[in-house]
């Protein structure tokens, strides 16, 4: 106890004494030491006005340049750029920038009438809400996937002209979203091609057409347009009309043009060669895609067939690559002549490597054709023609002699291949039922003594 209160009375003593003459001063510390204690200090000052200057001057995503904000857009979904809108106020309007404005309206669902009626609402008004809100600004791509047709009219009008009114480069309409269709459908929508007429400076570079109807004509222009698609789309008027004023059609190094056609004529001979009457002066055309329906009443086999109708021009003189997707429509294969036409029309396109043509009959249990040696066209050689694929090929008349008129002329042929199977997605397994493989086989060989080229056939499986 009493060595406790020495210690506690000594360390009172020596408190009392530091402070009234040995108190501490900076001063008495060793320089090195107050060196460390300044830098520290200066640090710690540097940090804090770096964060004060952060917060004054902080980073805005809108600030960035309207560029580099579509490309930052592009990279979420539509629904997940529209979230953006609660991270912050200055946030709110951003999403309205969003560069690619994609609907797509024929999800499966229930069947039933009411429930297709509630879906087709909430569709339009998901469309409507977006397009209202949207600024407008920095719209590349407009694309519309759904059912409606003509008696939607006003709706898809409000539509259309939002999207040309945003000067959007890539319009997509496709009012049909069944993949088996091969036609267009009744009551077509009349897309307003004239909308795109009234705009100051040309916008619009590729144009995707899917089940609905134009009337072009030379007025209307598409000066930058790069790229046209029309798949089961009626036309009435002036197409080659409206194609003289694409001129980036022309200049462009590598152009495709894809067609559907649905012809109910009388005269069914002229079909396969209306898309070469029909579209003069594309020259860069490199890839040609054209999908023909033919109908007849009467199977009649003409005449006329092999004669050229028209002197061919320079139209398509860049043509490469040349695709038909052909569906007649006959009682008779061997009475009607309708794929042999395309033999005349070739002659339009003399740089042509590639031909690919696949056919289906909506006809059974006809049989090969074997009278006569086919016909000499007399035409002039193809030195460009490499490679010829048919498909559907079941040695009907037309088949034969048309493919005779290109062994003829394809004095560069290296290779030939015909398929008996169809290839077009229309119920190919009861049109591939009965293929007659033995009889194909045997006039391929024969046909390869004759002309001397070599000719493959697929085997069915």
């Amino acid at each position: 106890m009493e060595n406790t209160m020495a210690a506690k009375r000594s360390w009172m003593e020596h408190h009392r004494v530091l402070s009234d003459d040995s108190s501490f001063h900076m001063e008495d510390l060793p320089e090195q030491q107050l060196q460390l204690m300044e830098n520290v200090a200066v640090a710690k000052r540097s940090r804090l006005e770096q964060h004060r200057t952060l917060s004054d001057n902080s980073f805005c995503v809108e600030d960035l340049p309207e560029e580099i904000q579509s490309l930052l857009l592009s990279l979420l979904s539509l629904k997940e750029a529209a979230s953006t809108s609660i991270v912050s106020r200055n946030w709110r309007k951003l999403w309205t920038r969003y560069p690619n404005l994609c609907f797509d309206g024929s999800k499966d669902g229930p069947a039933d009438m009411d429930s297709v009626k509630i879906e087709r609402m909430k569709f339009i008004d998901t469309v409507n809400s977006i397009i209202q809100q949207h600024s407008g600004i920095g719209l590349n791509k407009f694309s519309i996937r759904c059912n409606l047709l003509k008696n939607d009219s006003d709706i898809l009008d409000r539509w259309i002209r939002f999207a040309t009114a945003s000067k959007a480069k890539i319009i997509d309409m496709n009012l049909c979203t069944n993949r088996n269709n091969k036609g267009p459908t009744k009551h077509l929508y009349d897309f307003p091609l004239e909308a795109f007429g009234d705009q100051d400076i040309p916008f619009i570079q590729c144009l995707f057409l899917n089940n609905v109807s134009i009337k072009p004509h030379s007025d209307i222009g598409f000066t930058k347009l790069r790229s046209l698609h029309l798949h089961c789309v009626q036309i009435i008027g002036d197409l080659s009309g409206l194609l003289f004023n694409c001129s980036s059609l022309e200049d462009l190094e590598k152009a495709t043009l894809n067609f559907h056609q649905t012809w109910l004529e009388e005269d069914n001979n002229k079909v396969l060669g209306h898309v070469f009457h029909g579209i003069p002066s594309v020259l860069a055309v490199e890839v040609l895609n054209v999908l023909v329906d033919i109908c007849t009443k009467q199977s009649l086999w003409s005449s006329q067939v092999h004669t050229l109708t028209a002197r061919p021009t320079i139209m398509f003189m860049n043509l490469k690559h040349l695709t038909y997707e052909i569906l007649i429509f006959t009682k008779d294969p061997n009475s009607h002549s309708g794929v042999l036409q395309l033999a005349q029309y070739l002659a339009f396109a003399p740089q042509l490597e590639t031909i690919e043509l696949h056919m289906l009959y909506h006809s059974t249990h006809c049989r090969c054709w074997h009278e006569g040696a086919g016909v000499s066209y007399g035409h002039m050689p193809h030195h460009h023609l490499k490679t010829v694929y048919m498909s559907g090929f079941r040695c009907y008349r037309a088949q034969v002699e048309l493919l005779f008129a290109i062994l003829e002329m394809g004095d560069e042929l290296e290779h030939v291949t015909i398929d008996p199977m169809t290839r077009i997605p229309y119920s190919p397994d009861l049109m591939n039922l009965g293929i007659p493989e033995d009889e194909i086989c045997q006039w391929a060989n024969r046909t390869s003594q004759r002309f001397g080229k070599a000719i493959s056939v697929v085997k069915p499986p």
